[in-house]
């Protein structure tokens, strides 16, 4: 739709008729040589990476795991897990180990 109108330009800028746009939001003003663009502002990520996961979420092909995360291990808990995989035991066998340990 385009729309053609005589404007005058005041002190204040220039003053558009507020029946001529239905919510804008916030808009973007681009100069050219011989006019000035006002157009809504793009709504779509600006960044490589944000665009890139908005298509894949579009696309339904990244979703969200409905599994429950993981929880942070303190320093403390790595350390003691450092020092337990440093002792030159197999990884399977120090599992092995600590299940017994439980039982």
């Amino acid at each position: 739709m385009t729309t053609t109108l005589l404007l005058n330009v005041t002190e204040d800028g220039l003053r558009l008729p507020r029946q001529l746009f239905r919510q804008t939001g916030e808009v973007e003003v681009v100069e050219r040589n011989d006019y000035i663009l006002i157009k809504p502002k793009s709504s779509e990520p600006r960044d490589a990476r944000a665009r890139a996961i908005a298509a894949l979420r579009e696309a339904q092909l990244l979703v969200r795991p409905d599994w429950e995360q993981l929880s942070i291990v303190s320093p403390a808990e790595r350390a003691e897990l450092a020092q337990k995989a440093g002792q030159g035991k197999p990884l399977s066998e120090i599992i092995i180990d600590e299940r017994d340990d439980r039982a």
